[in-house]
């Protein structure tokens, strides 16, 4: 248990999936948070849900924003800084792994879109953010990948835009050092978590959630050590940690969280399977 008594944090894409978790999470140590979504009725129903489960309603900002556009990074610290007085810790964890009505994995549509949300959104926030981490001494996170480093076929743009998450954390993470912010990236793998039905369905193939997760079970007994997918709460966990007093010394890292799969590098080939 980490004590975030008093501490402000934002978590962009919190509506659901690994945000949530982390959200969930801090708010169960005592944050206030911020939870940022383009959908407003997911936000409330994910409010809602943290109310009913114990959390204090006073400590719960909702921000329903687009974060692709521009504005949207002022107007979640403005909305913050309003109710709350203060930022402590950012965490960027909006992302997507493809488009809607986009089947070509190369088309350069494809690519812009993907990298205005993943690395141009990031940067926006952030931006906007640094002067109020300035005064507190405060923490960014940003949501990366095991993609970042090991694309495949499909994921091409989305893997260039995790790498180069990978790298703005580290640049920056120099940068802000002497101002007393840190700032590290998480990379996670293979965990339970809607994103996995995206891209059959982006291709017009609608699979379900479970049903997804039966077809990537032989993939993930072979090829995890840990012979299991990750979950949300476990990710959000190590999140809380990095960004808490006891990783004070801790600046500019990628961190793994992946069962093992990266000592086995071979998973890529084995991966290419037909849904």
């Amino acid at each position: 248990m980490y004590s975030f008594e008093g501490k402000v944090v934002i978590i962009t894409g919190s509506s659901t999936g690994i945000g949530k978790a982390i959200a969930y999470e801090y708010a169960k140590n005592n944050a206030k948070i911020v939870i940022v979504a383009r959908s407003l009725t997911t936000l409330n129903n994910t409010a809602n849900e943290f109310i009913n489960n114990g959390i204090n309603k006073d400590n719960i900002l909702i921000i329903s924003v687009d974060i692709s556009n521009d504005d949207s990074a002022k107007i979640i610290i403005d909305k913050t800084i309003k109710k709350f007085g203060k930022l402590n810790i950012l965490v960027n964890n909006a992302g997507v792994n493809g488009k809607p009505g986009i089947t070509d994995f190369e088309a350069i549509e494809l690519y812009d879109y993907i990298t205005k949300i993943n690395v141009r959104a990031v940067i926006k926030l952030t931006e906007e953010a640094i002067p109020y981490l300035k005064k507190t001494k405060g923490n960014i996170i940003n949501m990366s990948s095991i993609s970042s480093s090991y694309p495949l076929r499909t994921t091409i743009y989305y893997s260039m835009s995790k790498a180069s998450l990978d790298i703005y954390t580290k640049g920056l993470a120099g940068r802000l050092a002497n101002d007393g912010i840190r700032i590290n990236s998480i990379n996670p793998g293979f965990v339970e978590t809607s994103i996995f039905t995206k891209g059959p369905a982006q291709q017009g193939k609608e699979i379900g959630f479970d049903e997804m997760l039966e077809k990537m079970k032989p993939i993930i007994k072979n090829k995890v050590p840990l012979q299991r997918f990750g979950k949300p709460e476990e990710v959000a966990k190590f999140v809380l940690f990095i960004s808490s007093d006891n990783a004070n010394y801790c600046t500019g890292g990628n961190y793994i969280i992946d069962g093992g799969l990266k000592i086995l590098p071979s998973y890529v080939k084995d991966l290419r399977f037909k849904i």
